[in-house]
């Protein structure tokens, strides 16, 4: 009997079992991952406006971009759990209405205390988390079939989702009054809870057992082991470990540059608009390095892509490192956007690599471990 139901399940088609193309789940979850971007990739155009306007020291400002790498690494841990148990509607809608909350706290260091603020904040890139791990799960339960290609489009919705932000941000004028800054941040929060909490009403994952239908893709589904790894079953392989490893040494360096991108061309006596230039061009190609790698690694396998993306990323840190010394702006720039492309990668390949290896029923317990103990 259930032999049957479970055989019946893995042949019915994504639109018998929404009503329409799994692809409408895929652009749900863009849209959800895309605004909560604006925490990493538009931290470094709000921190400037956070010590001039509350007169917080740097260190202050610091610690907030810190805390939320690490809050938002252990929210995917339990966001993954309660996605894999529960689904993404209940997670998304939850965590869409701290994630704005989070921001919004942002306008308000005038009437509370910075340690009020930091908490509310460390709140919110907790349930920042949850969406990630809920957006990037999406592809490995809902395409199979095109799990790298998904995986590497929904990173890169957590840096390009920030492009709309920088903007009016960095066009606030030095003498304008803080209240512009205040409503530039009321807009941006109330747009990320919107669009969480209404997307994660459609939100649905695929019943257990289910996988694409056609022969074509059911080829393309083929992984190393047919076996469904449950998280304390992943984490007993050394493998895993191993992927933790790298995470955390390739991770680091690049969230270190980031965050202090302006800081770093200012110290090296170039002009704001490089710094800006700058900033703009590591959203862009850190989100484009995930679509590209997703691409690569379907051509020639998730594991040989990372080995090449991740020794040239080394390599053009290194340049960077050369041309910032003799004063060249234009070869610091370049280098500094090409490393950070290579970089960016590791979003998508390994989120792509953990579905390949272990499955997607709990892809998001065991990714949200992954991300969690790696990054966090």
């Amino acid at each position: 009997m259930n032999t049957i139901a479970s055989t019946n399940i893995s042949e019915r088609t994504d639109k018998e079992i929404l009503g329409f193309s799994r692809w409408w789940m895929f652009v749900l979850a863009f849209l959800a991952m895309s605004v909560i971007s604006p925490y990493e990739y538009a931290w470094s155009v709000i921190a400037p406006h956070l010590g001039d306007i509350y007169g917080w020291e740097s260190t202050k400002v610091s610690l907030m971009f810190t805390m939320f790498v690490i809050c938002q690494a252990f929210g995917t841990l339990p966001g993954g759990i309660l996605r894999d148990k529960f689904g993404p509607k209940l997670v998304s809608v939850v965590a869409g209405i701290f994630s704005g909350i989070g921001l919004l706290v942002c306008a308000f260091g005038q009437s509370v205390s910075y340690s009020v603020v930091l908490v509310v904040w460390c709140i919110g890139c907790f349930f920042c988390g949850f969406i990630y791990n809920a957006a990037i799960t999406t592809c490995n339960k809902w395409f199979p079939d095109n799990r790298n290609i998904t995986t590497g489009l929904m990173s890169a919705a957590f840096s390009w989702g920030a492009l709309p932000f920088i903007f009016p941000i960095q066009s606030i004028p030095k003498n304008a009054p803080d209240s512009t800054f205040f409503n530039v941040i009321f807009v941006m929060a109330a747009i990320i809870s919107g669009v969480i909490i209404i997307t994660g009403l459609f939100m649905k994952d695929p019943p257990k057992g289910w996988t694409v239908t056609s022969q074509k893709s059911r080829k393309l589904t083929k992984r190393p082991c047919e076996k469904q790894y449950s998280m304390g079953e992943a984490m007993c392989t050394w493998q895993f470990w191993v992927l933790i490893v790298s995470f955390v040494l390739v991770s680091g360096a690049g969230l270190t540059f980031i965050s202090k991108s302006i800081k770093f061309a200012s110290a090296f006596h170039f002009s704001l608009a490089a710094g800006t230039v700058m900033t703009i061009g590591i959203a862009i190609t850190s989100g484009l390095s995930r679509v590209v790698a997703g691409w690569i690694s379907d051509k020639i396998g998730v594991d040989k892509t990372m080995t090449i993306f991740y020794i040239l990323c080394g390599l053009f840190s290194l340049l960077a490192l050369y041309f910032a010394e003799a004063g060249s702006s234009t070869g610091f720039i370049t280098s500094c956007i090409v490393s950070i492309f290579f970089w960016g990668a590791l979003y998508s390949l390994f989120a792509s690599i953990v579905g390949y290896y272990y499955g997607e029923v709990a892809s998001g317990s065991n990714y949200g471990m992954l991300y969690a103990t790696a990054k966090g």
